[in-house]
């Protein structure tokens, strides 16, 4: 039987009244699902299962993996500028599996945009929330730029910057401009190597989305420019063992891919532990809503700067 998540699931899910332009956005999508039978459920617990248990053809999160984005975004790029389609820019892993996760369950969507547009969703209550009255708005490990998009549209004020240790990432971001007539800014920035001459602008927000899941536990250096950086306010969505419950299966099953694929580890243990020095505030840390058919990799941890 087909059902359809509403904007009162939606406002059930993140916990507060939803603004209008988050409701307007959630009719403008397709959210209608079907539940797996336990014959399906139990398929794809066996399918995830069998890619843990994998270890030849794993590719795991890493400095080595550089040219991997640069040749991903960088056929992006080509398509978006022979096409000038915003939807070129969609990353090729959304809507790659017919399953996603809402709410702790595996989901089949009618709509193969299903995934993407939950995250859609999730960012524009977070743009909202947090980045309204920013002058400037800076996406850390932003690929092909597809999430400025929407940055900018709920802070049309706000100078945009996208920054990405693949040159092919700055290469899509001219195009953008090219063809929307957009004003982004591009810089290369490598997390594992912290570009300390790159200053941020005042009153600036700071997010990364499924970025830093790519370094591990190397984070710390990219943590502490932004502390001397002192933004307004760092949003990370990301995939955070921290803010699952291991003793739930679905997240469990989630928690053993991060580890196997060596993402983001520690991560909001490191964050807390800063807060108890009294460096910064966390605003928010919770898991979203959403995942895609492995992980629920959209967790949410927003920060700032102590008395900043």
């Amino acid at each position: 039987m087909k059902k359809t998540i509403t904007i009162k699931d939606f406002t059930d899910a993140i916990g507060e009244d939803l603004t209008e332009l988050v409701k307007e956005k959630i009719n403008e999508c397709q959210f209608t699902y079907n539940e797996l039978s336990k014959n399906e459920r139990d398929s794809l617990i066996l399918l995830i299962v069998d890619f843990l248990l994998e270890d030849m053809f794993v590719k795991k999160a890493g400095p080595h993996r550089i040219n991997d984005w640069i040749k991903g975004w960088g056929e992006n790029c080509t398509e978006f500028s022979d096409t000038g389609d915003f939807n070129s820019l969609v990353p090729k892993y959304f809507g790659k599996h017919p399953y996603v996760r809402w709410q702790g369950q595996w989901l089949k969507p009618v709509d193969n945009d299903f995934e993407y547009n939950m995250v859609r969703i999730l960012q524009y209550w977070l743009f909202e929330k947090f980045f309204a009255s920013c002058d400037n708005i800076y996406e850390f490990g932003c690929g092909t730029g597809h999430n400025l998009f929407r940055a900018q549209e709920v802070n049309p004020s706000a100078s945009v910057t996208g920054l990405d240790w693949a040159s092919s990432s700055q290469n899509t971001l001219e195009q953008i401009n090219k063809i929307y007539g957009f004003n982004f800014s591009g810089h290369n920035f490598d997390f594992y190597n912290v570009d300390n001459d790159f200053v941020l602008g005042d009153n600036s927000g700071v997010y990364t989305f499924a970025a830093l899941e790519q370094i591990g536990n190397k984070y710390e250096d990219f943590v502490q420019y932004l502390i001397r950086n002192n933004p307004r306010v760092c949003i990370h969505i990301e995939p955070i063992a921290e803010c699952l419950d291991k003793s739930e299966l679905c997240d469990y099953l989630s928690i053993k891919y991060f580890e196997k694929r060596k993402y983001l580890s520690g991560f909001a243990d490191y964050l807390t532990g800063l807060a108890s020095e009294n460096k910064i505030e966390i605003l928010y840390e919770k898991r979203s809503f959403v995942g895609s058919v492995f992980i629920n990799g959209y967790s949410i941890i927003a920060w700032r700067v102590k008395n900043a």
